[in-house]
């Protein structure tokens, strides 16, 4: 325990000086809840955490703060960053989108009512960061890893005020699209005798303009890092950008009888992993749908098919594989870890089995490239076998016409044929002759043509 004087005393050796006694005794007054005319341990740690805090939300101080401190770095600019709020309980739940009044809901504390509370932070800023971490007491690596979205790999991470969870996660540029491929694809898988596959009745000119529609980019965005802060009673999730996790969580808490509304911040963290997993599905599956239909025009013009456009799918599923892996591994740590037990890690073992499930359809979509790749240089190696075939065909059958027209043009005068009145009918007829004598002797004998 440290006396009134000798906080004071420390207080203005950090350069924090209370202008008069009356100014200080307030002060006093709030931090030592207990009332034993001295400062413990835990509250000298609140005191320095509202200190902080009140730092941060003063403007004069924040202007001689470095910019990297409250700005995002060049080359990062985005749209302002956005704070939303879900709070609730098996009985109750209250949601706040987007939170205009900051200051007042980071000084707010947890209603009594509710179990959980989710804080959302839609795009970076690391002023709001800092913020968050001096309010919730976060780890300033697990902030640096957050503020440095772009280096860090997927991770899982135990503090001691708290866990930290990184994550690299990828969304569909149109759900609607994607999600219409993956129905047409898994249509494919399971056609029965009489059924026909949705791709069969594809004309060539259909097909090109779907394989446009999913061409690089226009599938899935690029990969976007998502860090969760997980506390005993809050979650704060960290995103690049606005996407589907906001509203996508809000509709299962909002569902009646939600299971996630009966449990800890524990289930909250596998939600919002399956939340992640379940975007990667119709993702796969419509890279298959793809691949059915680079199969089907390679059926129908081998001759002028793009073997570049089974190049570019290979390399859309590679980019999809690489996530799915570190996924995997985080999920690993997780339910080796001593934070989740019971229900929730059964839970996590299911999603361990989804992400398994998406490597090995990834891995097959591969095998096929690979398949596609050598059926065209086997479809063009026929067509030049073709085409081969036919020149040797056709030489063999004027082969004597060549060898007379040689013969005849020796010009030897003791030559009887030359002087004939009708040599050159006579030519003609036993080319003609010999040429019919191969072509039957090529169809019905050899039966090559």
């Amino acid at each position: 325990m440290v006396s009134y004087e000798g906080f004071r005393c420390g207080l203005e050796a950090m350069g924090i000086a209370c202008d008069d006694d009356e100014q200080f005794n307030a002060f006093i007054e709030k931090v030592d809840d207990d009332k034993s005319g001295g400062i413990l341990y835990q509250e000298f740690l609140y005191a320095i955490q509202e200190i902080k805090l009140a730092q941060l939300f003063n403007d004069e101080f924040l202007r001689n703060m470095p910019p990297e401190y409250t700005h995002v770095k060049r080359g990062k600019a985005r749209k302002p960053a956005s704070l939303g709020s879900i709070e609730y309980s098996s009985d109750r739940i209250r949601s706040v989108y987007p939170i205009d009044h900051v200051q007042k809901f980071i000084y707010s504390t947890k209603p009594n009512w509710a179990t959980v509370r989710w804080i959302n932070v839609e795009g970076t800023d690391p002023l709001l960061m800092r913020r968050l971490s001096v309010r919730y007491r976060l780890h300033p690596l697990a902030i640096e890893d957050t503020l440095d979205a772009d280096l860090e790999r997927p991770k899982y991470e135990q503090y001691e005020e708290h866990s930290s969870l990184i994550l690299q996660t990828v969304h569909a540029r149109d759900l609607a699209v994607v999600k219409a491929y993956q129905s047409m694809y898994r249509a494919s898988l399971y056609v029965q005798d009489e059924d026909v596959s949705p791709f069969e009745g594809m004309a060539k000119k259909e097909l090109e303009e779907r394989l446009e529609q999913l061409k690089i980019g226009s599938v899935m965005n690029a990969p976007e890092q998502l860090s969760v802060y997980i506390l005993e009673e809050v979650l704060i999730s960290v995103q690049e950008s606005a996407n589907t996790l906001w509203p996508a969580l809000k509709q299962r808490l909002d569902a009646s009888y939600s299971k996630m509304r009966q449990h800890s911040t524990a289930f909250l963290v596998y939600t919002i992993v399956d939340l992640c997993v379940d975007e990667l599905s119709p993702i796969t599956h419509t890279f298959g749908a793809k691949l059915v239909m680079l199969e089907r025009l390679l059926s129908l013009d081998a001759r002028y098919f793009d073997v570049g456009r089974l190049a570019s799918c290979s390399k859309q599923i590679k980019g999809l594989q690489v996530l799915c892996k570190p996924l995997s591994e985080v999920i690993v740590q997780i339910s080796a870890s001593n934070d989740y037990e019971g229900e929730t890690l059964r839970y996590f073992r299911d999603v361990q089995d989804h992400v398994t499930t998406i490597e090995e359809d990834c891995e097959r979509h591969l095998d096929r490239c690979r398949s596609l790749v050598e059926d065209f240089h086997n479809a063009r190696a026929a067509q030049q076998n073709d085409v081969s075939y036919i020149l040797a065909l056709v030489a063999a059958i004027f082969l004597p016409a060549q060898f007379l027209t040689g013969l005849y043009g020796m010009n030897f005068s003791n030559m009887p044929e030359l002087e004939y009145h009708n040599g050159y009918y006579i030519w003609w007829a036993v080319v003609l002759l010999i040429a019919l004598l191969t072509v039957a002797f090529f169809k019905f004998y050899k039966k090559w043509l």
